[in-house]
């Protein structure tokens, strides 16, 4: 789920670490451990149905949208064959509660964010497995979205080190680089 190195992050930052959640689906157990926690956090707000932003925002809104008896739509990369970049039923109105694995800078979520209120519906809520803190937060907040995150980076990182699944380094790194962002 974690790597070190140098890596490039979408948005063209370098960072020391590298998250990929996409492997969760392949352990069952902590799979369903994922899904209930967000659908205990989804638990806590009030929307109408969920949107998974493109790509890996699927990995964990189709399961959640079962599991919290909610509707799903979904955004895509490009406009689909209907030329939306949102696919399914969004009624006007209807507050929609965006779906991703994690949040870092929140462009992915924003960009979701407009292409539901070009659909009529409204976005005042993202749900992620796992913030960064690397921003998302403070740039969702701005255009009125709220982020709730299972967990942060942080105490991803402290959990990790706790269990030696990272180094003393590995921790210090992650905590040199969110500390730098904020």
């Amino acid at each position: 789920a974690i790597q070190f190195g140098t890596f490039t992050l979408p948005d063209g930052r370098e960072t020391s670490y590298w998250v990929n959640l996409h492997s969760v689906s392949g352990f069952p157990g902590l799979y369903k451990l994922a899904v209930d926690a967000m659908a205990e956090a989804a638990s806590k707000v009030k929307y109408d149905a969920l949107c998974s932003t493109p790509s890996t925002g699927l990995l964990f809104a189709a399961p959640l949208a079962l599991s919290v008896s909610k509707p799903l739509v979904l955004a895509q990369p490009g406009r689909g064959t209907t030329g939306k970049f949102i696919e399914g039923e969004v009624w006007p109105g209807w507050k929609l509660m965006l779906v991703n694995d994690l949040a870092t800078s929140g462009r992915t979520l924003m960009a979701t964010a407009k292409a539901v209120e070009e659909e009529g519906g409204e976005v005042e809520h993202a749900l992620v497995l796992l913030d960064r803190m690397e921003g998302a937060r403070e740039r969702l907040s701005k255009d009125g979205v709220t982020l709730h995150a299972v967990t942060d980076m942080l105490e991803f990182a402290d959990v990790l080190h706790s269990m030696d699944l990272i180094t003393d380094d590995n921790l210090r790194a992650i905590t040199k680089s969110v500390e730098g962002r904020q």
